[in-house]
């Protein structure tokens, strides 16, 4: 798992001035490679769910300093 959350951290890093719809696209975006890839390993579609949830977001939330502005990307790529 390591090396998506890798490419999600270079991507995030690539653009100082992404928009919160381009963070949200990217978060969901990685966030359904990452479950993806735990379905991959056999996990069940609750788990692959839940770990590339977890996955995702602790990868967002370390890049994303403000937590106002991690609400409402989360809150933005849960309503697309």
């Amino acid at each position: 798992m390591s090396q998506i959350q890798e490419d999600f951290l270079t991507e995030l890093k690539s653009n100082k001035k992404f928009s919160v719809k381009e963070y949200a696209e990217l978060y969901n975006k990685y966030r359904m490679i990452a479950i993806e890839d735990e379905e991959n390993k056999s996990a069940d579609k609750i788990r692959a769910r839940a770990m590339g949830n977890y996955y995702t977001v602790t990868t967002l939330s370390n890049f994303i300093n403000n937590e106002n502005k991690l609400s409402r990307i989360i809150a933005f790529a849960e309503s697309i």
